[in-house]
């Protein structure tokens, strides 16, 4: 097997090549692209992730203004290109530890950098792109006006143009037909009615894009790297936009506003407090859609009958004698960690994960021999709740965290209980699922008794194992995997439904578009001669 560096000089070599933009395109469409209704049905261990092709982007973006020529065809181009990830792929895998050679297994794998980086890069998608646009403005919600002032847009701006150019792009791929011109169904001319109608949509993508003449990405050499074109995936030349690839651009508006605004020397600690305020605030609104806000309580202190404090809880639900804890972090991992620097990933788990877990068990004994009392933090009066029999808990993050599932079993490996952690995405999903506060103790109270027993890589994939298994445990199993299959369904049952929510309303923003206007499509051509 070839190592890293052979495989790599190779893709540098494809991406010097003048026409590797359009290899690019090709991938994109024949590994990214699908009708909703295959979105659950798709072999994805065959094809290319949103990663891949974001790193391949990357690589090109290093390396586009060489400008090789050459005669091969760009499809065979691709071909090679994708067995070449594949195979880059593999080269990770052969630095991993064996199951059975250590006695630590999962301590060597954890503090491998090899295993970390594969883990953050190859892990399953952590949200859906509209979850990215329907949280936007209310992660921001604080900053608001920060970002009327100093970028000149505004948050429904963002998430306007951001449904605009999905809707767009997807109305080409089903009812245009370009042909080989990948170029031209990926680009959104300037001259463009959605454009004409809301000009703040060009401040946004051009604070997202970069020119064809700029030099970036000179020191982009690995997948742990920094890659320019995740934080600016919009491609500017001189008459167009070419938008390839509309999740990163969704990332990128969720993203960009925080480095933006801790970038401003004056803003940045109100930025990063009201970072982790919104991040309790979010919880909670999820929450409160299928559980009465009267059982839910943030920001509360456990006190002993000394009145001291042992522990703050960020929120809980308390219902029949029963209590659910989540503790909540707005802690994401640094481009150190993503690299596989041990030290930097051990301490960003601690911060992200390990810190809230412990926060959260700390009470447990106190608070189920009655031994405590409550109250509210900021006001200090006091909380009274019902005795509480049960209690289990969760850790929530802000931000996408894919590999935080992964990360999580591997840390708490020796412990008795591998803690539930998940993202605000992840919650989302499940509380559109859950019929209420006894689905969600429910399935909080099997999957913690049940850590050890079921793996998933994902904590929809748990929970997709608890909609179609209720997590029985299997008489002829000592252990039980949901594979990316059991998260899969919800790439149907749940994205399409939100997609549709979105893009349905795109017709009402083209409806006084005139023949002599630019087309909305973006192809720079008057509507009458175009999809008029």
């Amino acid at each position: 097997m070839r190592d890293e560096k052979e495989i790599l000089a190779e893709l540098n070599q494809f991406s010097s090549h003048s026409d590797f933009l359009t290899v690019l395109l090709y991938l994109v469409g024949e590994n990214l692209n699908c009708s909703t209704d295959q979105l659950a049905t798709r072999n994805f261990r065959a094809l290319l992730n949103e990663n891949e092709i974001t790193f391949l982007f990357g690589i090109w973006l290093k390396n586009r203004h060489k400008k090789i020529p050459s005669t091969e065809s760009f499809k065979i181009k691709a071909e090679k290109v994708h067995k070449l990830m594949d195979e880059y792929h593999l080269t990770f895998l052969k630095h991993f530890p064996k199951i059975g050679e250590f006695e630590n297994f999962h301590l060597e794998f954890r503090t491998n950098p090899a295993s970390v980086r594969e883990t953050v890069f190859y892990a399953p998608s952590g949200a859906y792109d509209y979850q990215f646009v329907s949280f936007l403005e209310t992660k921001y919600s604080k900053d608001k006006d920060w970002l009327l002032t100093n970028k000149n847009f505004s948050l429904e701006d963002a998430k306007n143009l951001y449904i605009s150019l999905k809707s767009i792009l997807n109305f080409k791929l089903n009812v245009k037909d370009f042909g080989d011109n990948y170029i031209e169904l990926y680009s959104f001319n300037f001259n463009n009615y959605i454009f004409k109608k809301n000009p703040n949509f060009i401040k946004i993508l051009d604070s997202l894009s970069f020119g064809e003449n700029e030099v970036l990405n000179e020191n982009y050499n690995s997948i742990g790297d920094l890659n320019q074109f995740k934080i600016r995936p919009v491609i500017k030349t001189d008459n167009s936009y070419i938008i390839p690839l509309p999740y990163t651009v969704s990332e990128a508006i969720y993203d960009s506003p925080f480095y933006w605004m801790i970038d401003d020397k004056k803003y940045r600690n109100k930025a990063q407090k009201n970072r982790g305020d919104i991040a309790e605030h979010i919880v909670a609104k999820l929450l409160s859609r299928k559980i009465d806000s009267k059982f839910i309580h943030s920001e509360v202190e456990v006190k002993e009958v000394k009145a001291t404090t042992v522990t703050d809880i960020d929120i809980c639900i308390v219902k029949d004698n029963k209590m659910l804890i989540f503790q909540v972090k707005s802690k994401r991992l640094s481009q150190l960690s993503k690299n596989g620097d041990i030290a930097t990933f051990e301490k960003d788990f601690k911060l992200a994960v390990q810190d809230a877990h412990e926060q959260a068990i700390l009470p447990y004994e106190l608070i189920l021999s009655n031994k405590c009392y409550f109250q509210y933090k900021d006001s200090g009066e006091k909380l009274e709740l019902p005795e509480v029999n049960e209690i289990y808990s969760a850790c929530v993050v802000l931000d996408s965290y894919p590999a935080i599932t992964a990360h999580t079993r591997l840390f708490f490996h020796k412990e008795k209980v591998t803690p539930i952690t998940m993202s605000i995405f992840d919650l989302e999903i499940i509380m559109e699922y859950s019929k209420g506060f006894d689905t969600l103790f429910d399935y909080f109270k099997k999957r913690t008794q049940n850590s050890k027993y079921f793996i998933a890589d994902s904590e929809l994939g748990f929970f997709g194992g608890y909609l179609r298994t209720n997590l029985q445990k299997r008489p002829d199993s000592d252990i039980v995997a949901f594979d990316a299959d059991f998260a899969q369904r919800f790439d149907l049952d749940y994205y399409k439904p939100l997609m549709e929510k979105y893009e349905r309303k795109f017709p009402e923003t083209i409806k006084n578009i005139g023949r002599n206007d630019y087309c909305f499509c973006g192809s720079g051509i008057k509507l009458k001669k175009c999809c008029g």
